[in-house]
């Protein structure tokens, strides 16, 4: 087993960021998947539901990272705080070792 260094501030904001990214590229998947289902329209095959449900994924992702709604910017910017914190309480805990 091999045992990594301590992760850098930098890492854990990015990791944060990138988080965040994917918890509104969801939010919006799942909004564009229900807005889908309230279309009526013809009966589509399973390829087809399949293929636009690919299509439905890609487009939420492109949405996210370029935050028209800022779902994402707003969940980083309220949780970057916490890693300040963990920062500075880390470097405390190592000090007293």
């Amino acid at each position: 087993m091999r045992v990594e260094p301590r992760e850098t501030f930098e890492i854990q904001r990015w990791k944060l960021r990138d988080a965040a990214r994917q918890l509104e590229a969801q939010f919006l998947h799942q909004l564009l998947r229900a807005m889908r289902r309230t279309v009526f329209g013809s009966q589509s095959s399973y390829s087809t539901q399949m293929y636009t449900d690919i299509i439905d994924e890609t487009l939420s992702r492109q949405l996210a990272h370029s935050e028209p709604l800022g779902i994402g910017r707003l969940l980083f910017e309220k949780l970057s705080p916490h890693l300040n914190a963990m920062q500075s309480g880390g470097d405390n805990d190592e000090q007293t070792r």
